[in-house]
């Protein structure tokens, strides 16, 4: 289980959220901020894909952080920043080639490869 506090490091200043709520294999996390709020979720599911017919259960893990930014005058709406990630493994896969599949393609994120995709380069 993750402990009851998660700090997220964004642009160098670290980002203690506290957890709010726990349930149904789902934790919810929370700060508030003078000018807005972070908010993330950890999820555990699973489902049987009737598309693969004899494939067992699917499971499926996300993370979500999301930051929410109060508006500035003469705004009134906020800004939203969401950032979430999706593993999802066959049961009977185990969990190191799950793993392993996980670190490489979040290794793929380094910040020249997050910066072209904000650029919208594919």
């Amino acid at each position: 289980m993750f402990a009851n506090t998660i700090t997220v490091t964004i642009n160098a200043l670290a980002k203690t959220l506290t957890r709010i709520n726990q349930d149904n294999y789902c934790s919810e996390y929370f700060l508030r901020e003078a000018d807005g709020e972070y908010r993330l979720t950890i999820r555990n599911s699973s489902f049987v894909d009737k598309k693969r017919i004899g494939a067992g259960a699917t499971e499926r893990h996300t993370l979500q952080l999301v930051h929410t930014l109060n508006p500035v005058a003469p705004s009134t709406v906020s800004k939203v920043r969401k950032t979430y990630v999706v593993i999802e493994n066959d049961v009977a896969d185990g969990t190191v080639a799950p793993l392993n599949h996980a670190k490489g393609t979040l290794a793929f994120f380094t910040d020249a490869n997050i910066g072209m995709l904000l650029n919208n380069e594919s």
